[in-house]
């Protein structure tokens, strides 16, 4: 199958933001809990300092998904900073719609990530995976991804938004 691997633009928006809520109910997440929007997600990447990069996989127009649209699937992550190893990219999505799976999109957009990383002088990628998973955790094995909670012990934490107020409206600790 064909495709090409481009730079998202802000015409793309509506596609990513289609592309969030099917993740969000893959894993059950109620949509009324999402926060993103087109704009916001236009604001953070376009704006004048663009928090991530996007890059989508866009099928040609006879070949178009089910639902009529042209992308099949997107990469969105950003630039972190490791203290041990320098300047990262975290890979917060890489999502292929279910129907285009299986015929190398996945691992284009990981590629174009890649390449984008280490120009960037990245010294890694790093993601969350869900444990439920299976096969994601074996796309990324065989591109040399490494289970750091089984490896190194590392657990993700998190701090909910109300807690995060607490924390910032508190005079002491």
């Amino acid at each position: 199958m064909s495709f090409a691997i481009r730079r998202c633009t802000p015409k793309d928006l509506k596609d990513i933001m289609r592309f969030i809520e099917e993740i969000a109910v893959l894993h059950n997440v109620p949509l009324g809990s999402v926060r993103t929007s087109v704009e916001e997600l236009k604001k953070a990447g376009f704006g004048e300092r663009p928090r991530y990069k996007c890059f989508v996989a866009e099928i040609p127009a006879e070949k178009k998904c089910k639902d009529g649209r042209s992308l099949a699937g997107y990469t969105l992550f950003s630039y972190t900073y490791n203290t041990l190893r320098g300047r990262n990219a975290y890979v917060d999505n890489l999502y292929v719609k279910p129907e285009f799976r299986g015929r190398g999109i996945g691992g284009a957009l990981m590629k174009q990530m890649a390449e984008d990383a280490w120009s960037q002088g990245c010294t890694q990628l790093q993601m969350h995976v869900s444990a439920s998973k299976e096969d994601d955790f074996g796309f990324l094995f065989r591109r040399g991804g490494e289970d750091l909670t089984s490896t190194e012990g590392w657990d993700l934490l998190r701090i909910h938004s109300h807690d995060l107020r607490g924390m910032a409206s508190r005079s002491k600790f």
